[in-house]
């Protein structure tokens, strides 16, 4: 039987609360205060009974087995570190905007995909999470949101980790929470990718309306292959096919990451390649200054520079933004999750 009350199949619940002596309409009360109230505890629970509670609390099965160990909170942003039933240590980050809240969901323990410009890549690669981590993500941060009347509306798979190299959890965990459970719409949901085009092209095929976002980074392969090892496994043209295949298939637009890296890739020559590769298709860039972690040396354009990209994009008829920062401050914005923790 698994150690914690989400992990539990629905037979294995209701096993473990048939030798608690509950019959069984108990165990839709707790799976709504669970997942509907994001309860964390049996003790929250008001309107079961007093020694329910107090046997549920005893019965050594907690709500969820990842705690949290660390929170730290910026203006619009909260980071949560949180410590899973192994000793690993994974983040997750709660971002506050006019349209709700979102939540940016960790898929692994560290990354392998070792991009320069990226703290998690830095960090090395420990293990996948299990779906029902990920959703513990969810119900931690719900509760914290509970007291302000506020819930999750939004996911973005943008945390620790390449979701796409963890598809078939990544995938039943978005299930979930698209499902009645939470109710979260797949169109409220992002998922990003480097550019693992056999994934991409499986995604495509998921009958889930999601929005796909993809770390391109560069304008050719060269320079994309000294900020993304991937580049050398998948060439643009096969990453751009993909996308392509994907807004098709979907009918959803793609969203491009381009992490503008001074005197790397912010130059005009390399914004006029772009365009030259991306023009006429369903895509939207997203441009990044890139932000700094402890290790690495790069550093982020200017502004004005940063806005010259971003207009040769949008003179050539493409739409492009440039990331509303939340989080820096608090090392909670791209590219700096660590999974460490921090007082």
């Amino acid at each position: 039987m698994s150690h914690d009350f989400i992990s539990m199949t629905p037979d294995e619940r209701m096993v473990w609360l048939e030798g608690l002596g509950q019959p069984k309409f108990r165990l839709k009360q707790i799976e709504e205060w669970v997942f509907t109230h994001a309860a964390i505890s049996f003790s929250e629970m008001a309107n079961l009974p007093k020694s329910l509670r107090e046997d549920l609390e005893a019965s050594g099965v907690p709500v969820v087995a990842p705690r949290i160990v660390a929170e730290h909170k910026a203006t619009a942003a909260t980071k949560l570190a949180l410590l899973l039933a192994d000793g690993q240590v994974t983040e997750t980050v709660l971002m506050h905007y006019r349209h709700g809240v979102s939540l940016c969901v960790s898929s692994q323990v560290g990354c392998k995909m070792a991009c320069t410009f990226c703290a998690t890549g830095a960090s090395g690669f420990r293990r996948n999470l299990t779906k029902t981590e990920m959703v513990a993500q969810l119900i931690l941060a719900n509760n914290r949101l509970r007291e302000n009347n506020e819930k999750i509306s939004h996911i973005v798979m943008m945390g620790m980790g390449e979701p796409l190299d963890n598809y078939e959890e990544t995938i039943a965990f978005i299930r979930t929470a698209c499902g009645p459970l939470f109710g979260i719409s797949p169109r409220r949901v992002t998922v990003s990718t480097c550019g693992l085009v056999p994934q991409m092209e499986r995604l495509a095929q998921e009958d889930l309306p999601l929005n796909l976002s993809v770390s391109l980074h560069a304008p050719n392969d060269e320079l994309r292959a000294t900020l993304m090892p991937t580049a050398k496994t998948y060439a643009i043209n096969k990453i751009l096919a993909a996308m392509h295949y994907y807004a098709e298939t979907t009918g959803r637009r793609v969203s491009i990451e381009y992490t503008l890296i001074k005197g790397v890739n912010d130059r005009e020559r390399d914004a006029v390649e772009l365009v030259s590769k991306i023009k006429g298709g369903k895509f939207h860039v997203n441009l990044i200054p890139v932000n700094p972690f402890l290790g690495s040396s790069l550093e982020r354009p200017s502004l004005p520079r940063t806005k010259k990209f971003q207009q040769i994009l949008v003179d050539a008829g493409i739409t492009a933004t440039i990331r509303r920062e939340l989080g820096s401050e608090i090392s909670a914005a791209c590219g700096q999750l660590k999974g460490s923790i921090v007082p």
